[in-house]
C-alpha cells in the first residue's frame, strides 16, 4: 500500500524541508557567532600534568558554566572535538582541586578526553582564564595543573564512552541488560502462546 502525491503536494513538501534546513542553518550560524573567545595568555600542553596532546586557551573569564556553551563548543572545536552542549553531563564531572593543584576524577580516563580547566588570577602577575586540553591515556584518574589558581576542571567525552564506570554503575548496567532479556522472552513466549 504506497502514497500517492500530486505534484503542487510535493512542492510544499519539498519547500517545507528547504524553510526547516535554512532555519537550522542559521541557528547554527548565530550560534557559532555568540562565541567571542578573547585570549589573554597561550595555553601550553605542559600546564598540565600528564602532559596534554593540544591545548587551546587560556581565554578570558570563567567560560565552565552553562551560559558559555557556545564558548566551550568553539574552543573544543579548535581541539578537532564537537561538543552536543550537553552542559548537564559536563557540569556533573566538575571538579576542584585537592590540594597542589592535583584534580581527582571520579572514575578512570581510557582513550581520548578533552579537560577544561578554570584558573583564578593566583598572585598579582597572574592572570584568570580557561583553557581547554586534549588528552588520551589509560587509566589516568587525575591531573595536575601547573599553574597557580586552579579552580575548576569539567571532562568532555567523546561519543559518552573513555570514562570507565564505577561498580555501582557495572550493577546497574548489568540488572538493566537482565531485564531487557526478561522482558524479550516474556514478548517471545506470549507470541508463541498466541500463534
Amino acid at each position: 500500500m504506497g502514497y500517492r502525491y500530486g505534484v503542487s503536494q510535493m512542492k510544499k513538501m519539498i519547500a517545507a524541508v528547504a524553510t526547516a534546513g535554512a532555519m537550522a542553518l542559521a541557528l547554527g550560524a548565530a550560534t557559532s557567532a555568540e562565541a567571542a573567545l578573547v585570549l589573554v595568555s597561550p595555553c601550553n600542553v605542559s600546564d598540565i600534568s600528564p602532559t596534554a596532546e593540544a591545548c587551546a586557551g587560556w581565554y578570558d573569564g570563567n567560560l565552565l558554566n552553562n551560559p558559555g556553551i557556545a564558548d566551550q563548543q568553539a574552543a573544543l572545536a579548535t581541539l578537532g572535538f564537537v561538543w552536543d552542549g550537553n552542559w548537564a553531563v559536563v557540569d556533573a564531572t566538575k571538579v576542584g582541586p585537592t590540594g597542589g593543584n592535583a584534580y581527582d576524577f571520579a572514575g578512570t580516563l581510557d582513550g581520548t578526553a578533552f579537560i577544561g580547566v578554570h584558573k583564578g588570577k593566583g598572585g598579582r602577575t597572574g592572570f584568570e582564564g580557561t583553557a581547554f586540553f586534549k588528552v588520551s591515556g589509560t587509566g589516568i584518574d587525575q591531573f595536575i595543573l601547573n599553574l597557580p589558581g586552579g579552580s575548576s576542571a569539567v571532562i568532555y567525552v567523546p561519543n559518552g564512552g573513555g570514562v570507565i564506570p564505577e561498580p555501582a554503575t557495572w550493577a546497574m548496567m548489568i540488572l538493566g541488560f537482565g531485564g531487557v532479556g526478561t522482558a524479550l522472552r516474556t514478548a517471545r513466549r506470549r507470541k508463541e502462546l498466541a500463534i
